[in-house]
């Protein structure tokens, strides 16, 4: 039996690719895959700048992160920088445009942190930098009153975490709040007080003020007592526990 195609009649064999179009074929296949791979690996950075700035604002408002710190910072910084690399990669100007203002507001944030921590630095380096290397916070325990007072006659001055005051307008007094005297003109009760652990030489200059900023940023007022010592912050007994947690996220040791 023959197997030759019948007269007239058409045997197709499909269509062979040239090789020219087999390296044009594997060529776009190359492309869509380095396409895919450059947006996932955007993606990638996207995803993770979202979480360095969620993080940040986690941390501020449900942990009690202060806002100035350098953790909150740096997280704000480099997801920033992540997101406006993406939109950058992405061609998305306007959002570019807001992601490198966000870039520069955290870098300058940073560099003012970096500046208020040089003003704890003392005058005198080389004698007395030790001495604020690690500064310790120890909470007093005792209830508090500060008032005002005719005078001090009532006042045992020999006892503990007793402050006066007097100038040519008033005489001031700050006590435990089982000693507030009889001839008390005005009184405020419910305060705590936490000490600057050490003796701080007046050489030191800047101690007092980054505890009252930070403070100032959680909305805690304070009344700071200073002795020959040490300095005495004091705030209302319900904002202690708060600012204690303040400053230990802060970098105080709290003791």
């Amino acid at each position: 039996m023959s197997s030759t195609p019948a007269s007239g009649a058409t045997v197709s064999f499909g269509s062979i690719p040239s090789p020219d179009e087999r390296r044009r074929t594997r060529i776009d296949d190359d492309a869509q895959q380095i396409t895919r791979g450059r947006m996932r690996l955007l993606m990638l950075v996207q995803l993770i700048g979202f979480l360095l700035l969620l993080m940040a604002f986690v941390s501020m408002q449900l942990v009690g992160l202060p806002r100035g710190s350098w953790v909150n910072l740096v997280l704000n910084l480099v997801g920033a920088s992540l997101l406006t690399v993406d939109a950058l990669a992405s061609r998305q100007w306007a959002f570019f445009a807001l992601e490198c203002g966000w870039v520069l507001v955290a870098l300058y944030a940073i560099i003012r942190f970096r500046s208020k921590n040089k003003s704890l630095t003392p005058k005198n380096c080389n004698s007395a930098t030790s001495q604020v290397q690690d500064i310790r916070i120890q909470p007093i325990k005792a209830d508090l009153t500060v008032c005002k007072v005719a005078d001090y006659t009532e006042i045992d001055l020999n006892s503990p975490y007793v402050f006066t005051g007097r100038t040519d307008q008033e005489a001031s007094l700050v006590c435990p709040a089982d000693m507030v005297p009889s001839q008390t003109l005005e009184r405020s009760d419910g305060w705590r007080a936490f000490r600057i652990q050490g003796i701080l030489d007046f050489s030191l200059i800047g101690i007092l003020a980054p505890i009252a900023t930070i403070l100032a940023d959680k909305g805690i007022g304070i009344f700071a007592v200073s002795t020959y010592n040490t300095d005495y912050v004091l705030t209302k007994a319900e904002d202690f526990p708060a600012a204690l947690d303040a400053l230990s996220n802060s970098g105080y040791a709290i003791s």
